[in-house]
């Protein structure tokens, strides 16, 4: 077996990924990775640096305090 990463971000590279799809001898697994900004959050999230409020209107007032 051999892997091959494809950024799928580039028009040639997504032509590439949908010829490799009509290939009876290809699989292909995409996998989603979070945005740096997403990935970010889930790790401050998971660390417990997490802004915690009664209700919507206390997070706004927490928000404009900052």
């Amino acid at each position: 077996m051999t892997t091959i990463v494809i950024n799928d971000r580039t028009t040639g590279a997504k032509k590439m990924i949908e010829f490799l799809k009509t290939q009876s001898y290809v699989t292909i697994i995409e996998e989603k990775t979070p945005s740096a900004s997403l990935a970010k959050s889930i790790n401050e999230a998971k660390a417990g640096k997490m802004t915690r409020t009664k209700n919507a209107s206390d997070l706004l007032e927490n928000l404009n305090r900052n």
